[in-house]
């Protein structure tokens, strides 16, 4: 009988041990999520920089370009630049 006990009595203390790290364990998986949410909005941010870069970086290679063009070829790319704005715009609003 007092065998049966502290077999029960063992039992009991690795049952609670292994409750209290399962609860570790979701607090750390809860914690990790928010974590890897939070480094997916940065990289997302991260993304849309790098693209606003790479569009300053066409318009300075442009603009380079431009420099030594004649009046003509500069309003023909600036309205070709325009109508690409445009056809975005309207994709935009969609």
């Amino acid at each position: 009988m007092k065998d049966i006990s502290i077999l029960v009595s063992g039992v009991k203390k690795k049952a609670e041990k292994l409750i209290e790290k399962h609860t570790l364990l979701v607090e750390k998986n809860d914690k990790l999520s928010e974590e890897i949410e939070k480094i997916k909005q940065e990289l997302n941010e991260k993304n849309q920089q790098v693209s606003e870069l790479n569009d300053k970086i066409k318009l300075l290679k442009i603009a380079g370009s431009v420099g030594g063009e004649s009046t003509k070829e500069v309003k023909l790319k600036i309205n070709e630049m325009v109508r690409e704005i445009d056809k975005c715009i309207a994709q935009i609003n969609r």
